[in-house]
């Protein structure tokens, strides 16, 4: 079976594994409006653990490759059902400059501090949204 990223082979487990992370991710993403793109940093990061040839930047590129059109049919549908709020509008010219930055920085970060600085933004958020809930923060 053909990779959807680049045309090398993958068997059937991996294509099995892979769209089974995309639909939960894409459950994530749809049900709470995140979670798709650590989903799939996860997935792609045990996908590609031993390919020499995929580093930390491939699976973070992928992963924002498969969020943009997620997150874009999530946006219509919670548009079309009235739940979107038109005040999120002011968010998207810091977020696409935000997205430039980044993908202008991709190339130049060192993979370990990347990887690192992944993990602490989801334990921060994991960590805050307990606090929140608890009343504490």
């Amino acid at each position: 079976m053909k990779s959807l990223y680049d045309g090398r082979s993958i068997g059937i487990s991996a294509a099995v594994y892979t769209a089974g992370a995309g639909f939960l991710a894409g459950v994530c993403n749809g049900m709470i409006g995140c979670g798709g793109g650590v989903i799939i940093v996860y997935a792609l990061s045990r996908l590609y653990e031993n390919d020499p040839e995929r580093t930390s930047r491939d699976v973070f590129a992928s992963a924002v490759a498969a969020i943009l059109p997620m997150s874009l049919v999530s946006t219509l549908l919670y548009t079309a059902s009235g739940v979107a709020d038109s005040g999120a509008v002011k968010y998207i010219v810091p977020a696409v400059t935000g997205g430039i930055v980044g993908a202008y920085f991709l190339d130049k970060i060192n993979q370990t501090f990347l990887r690192r600085l992944f993990g602490l933004l989801v334990m921060w958020a994991g960590v805050s949204l307990i606090l929140r809930r608890a009343g504490i923060m």
